[in-house]
């Protein structure tokens, strides 16, 4: 990836783990592996907010707001914001 999609990033750790991160992780891969860490983290996140989408979306409790839903989205979609 080019350096004109990298952003540079400031966080803070507790010392003890930043120190023996750096310790035994080399300068060369520390960008790499805190990416890949914040891509693990993503995938998990979206995966936990996915599974409590579908268990909503199977609720029969929801019908009637997925219902809604639905007529909202006809509405919007009707095309009278061009009259």
């Amino acid at each position: 990836m080019s350096n004109a999609h990298m952003l540079r990033a400031s966080y803070t750790f507790n010392a003890s783990t930043l120190m023996n991160f750096n310790a035994l992780v080399p300068p060369g891969e520390r960008s790499r592996v805190m990416e890949r860490l914040m891509q693990q983290a993503l995938a998990e996140r979206e995966a936990e907010l996915e599974k409590i989408a579908a268990a909503f979306m199977a609720d029969p409790a929801n019908a009637e707001c997925i219902a809604d839903e639905a007529l909202w989205n006809v509405t919007a979609g009707d095309g009278l914001d061009k009259v």
